[in-house]
């Protein structure tokens, strides 16, 4: 069965809840290209209503400040939340009872606890819940997967052993990551989600947390880790938010060769046989990738067709494990394993 695009379809009308900040992408996103329309708009703030409205040329008539107005007035076909992530929960739960698919920015919840909670509400209600895991849909990603699992592509790295992870952030003032485990919840999520969807099922992680003297976080707000995947690759994994110059690079290294990502390049070379030997570092051409966009895509597929994305509430169960792996491995200073934790 061949599926028609969005554009050829009815445009899903969207209540946003959360307008400012990250907020903002969905209401430039939502067009014919993707299926939505923005149609109702819910946030605390007369300003971030007002600059929304700017965007999305809606009447005042379609502003809320009232989540549970918006819901019960707003005739919408679904929600997209962007809210800090500690309002993430409620919100969803929120929709998810007045009936309506919901997709939410990442990270889906704050915590584990509140984590299973989301799993187990959409899961009562055979709800469509999704989480905007956007990097899964950029173009590096994208061939980083491919790189790892087509044998028929020019970069493919063969049986991979290790990966190094390691993205340094300039981030000096803490806004809503004011929470233990902030730096976890809100953004590993986004690297151990990219890790999942290239490598598979995590089996163990040890980690570790710092704070540097001078940093104005109350809660350490970096962190390292060492993971063993089930079909055991190895990853060493870095991710600070008091860094001095926001870098990232990851390198996977198998059996046929390497691929190297710096910032948003990649290159590849064989694997030397003979000691300390090198090959050539060719650039490699990226995947499409339409990040966001294709979030919104699946997210309609998902209303639709029925079609669950790997970025559903109940897939997105196995990203927050992650978190809560690296979470009990550094407050236990023990290795935590993927079948200590419920769910």
């Amino acid at each position: 069965m061949t599926l028609m695009t969005p554009t050829a379809r009815k445009l899903m009308k969207v209540l946003h809840i959360g307008v400012s900040n990250r907020g903002e992408w969905p209401l430039n996103k939502c067009n014919e290209s993707t299926g939505f329309t923005p149609t109702a708009l819910c946030d605390v703030s007369p300003a971030a209503l007002g600059k929304a409205r700017g965007i999305t040329g809606l009447p005042e008539s379609a502003c809320y400040t009232d989540v549970d107005m918006a819901l019960r007035e707003a005739n919408v076909d679904c929600v997209i939340i962007c809210a800090p992530t500690v309002l993430h929960v409620p919100l969803c739960k929120k929709a998810i009872n007045a009936g309506l698919p919901v997709l939410v920015e990442k990270g889906m919840a704050p915590d584990w606890n509140s984590t299973q909670e989301l799993v187990r509400a959409a899961a009562e209600k055979n709800a469509i819940a999704a989480v905007a895991q956007n990097y899964r849909y950029s173009g590096v990603e994208r061939t980083i997967w491919r790189a790892i699992h087509d044998p028929g592509f020019d970069a493919h790295v063969g049986q991979v052993h290790l990966i190094t992870y390691t993205h340094n952030r300039v981030r000096p003032n803490p806004r809503t990551l004011n929470y233990p485990f902030a730096s976890v919840w809100d953004m590993s999520c986004h690297h151990f989600d990219n890790l999942l969807y290239w490598c598979g099922p995590m089996d163990q992680m040890i980690a570790f947390s710092w704070g540097a003297s001078w940093s104005a976080y109350k809660h350490d707000n970096n962190t390292s880790a060492h993971i063993v995947f089930a079909n055991q690759t190895r990853c060493h994994y870095i991710h600070t938010h008091d860094a001095a110059r926001n870098s990232l690079e990851v390198q996977i290294h198998g059996g046929r060769g390497a691929l190297v990502r710096r910032e948003d390049s990649l290159t590849f070379n064989l694997r030397p046989l003979e000691q300390f030997g090198t090959r050539p570092e060719l650039p490699v051409p990226l995947e499409q990738g339409h990040g966001e966009a294709d979030v919104l895509r699946d997210f309609y597929a998902y209303i639709a067709d029925g079609i669950e994305p790997g970025i559903s509430v109940a897939n997105n169960l196995e990203t927050m494990a992650a978190c809560e792996m690296m979470v009990r491995s550094i407050t236990s200073r023990q290795i935590c394993k993927r079948s200590e934790l419920n769910g």
